[in-house]
């Protein structure tokens, strides 16, 4: 009796859980349509009158951006020009004013209007550190 017995409760379980499987089937299936469906759009919606959603903000101004400027040598007694204007770029096509703070040797100045150091070939040999050049395209 006992066999059959949990073979009863075998059945009974089956039976049971089929039924409870359907019940989460049906539920399921309930909540995708409720959640593909949602009701009807309000006016003015896209999906209302199959309109294309409106394009995107166009973006904000992007900052100018640097590749990194290699160290400049002149040769002493030589006037030359070295130009840093292909060093700085600005992603959104502004125009870009560089400017510079920071002490140069003697003889060696930086032309802003050119963007470009120059070296009046008079100076005496010497180094300068911590140079700092500054990109602005003028907007904020």
């Amino acid at each position: 009796m006992k066999n059959r017995r949990i073979s009863t409760m075998d059945a009974e379980c089956r039976a049971e859980r089929r039924g409870f499987l359907r019940m989460v089937a049906a539920a399921a299936a309930g909540l995708a349509v409720g959640g593909c469906y949602g009701g009807p759009e309000p006016k003015g919606s896209p999906q209302a009158g199959n309109q294309p959603p409106p394009p995107p903000p166009p973006p904000g101004n992007r900052a100018p951006v640097w590749q990194t400027v290699p160290t400049i040598t002149f040769t002493q007694g030589i006037p030359s020009n070295i130009s840093i204007a292909g060093y700085a770029s600005d992603p959104d096509g502004d125009a870009l004013t560089i400017s510079m703070n920071g002490l140069l040797p003697a003889g060696v100045t930086f032309d802003a209007a050119n963007k470009r150091f120059v070296y009046d070939g008079v100076g005496a040999v010497g180094t300068a550190s911590g140079i700092v050049l500054t990109a602005d395209d003028g907007k904020p």
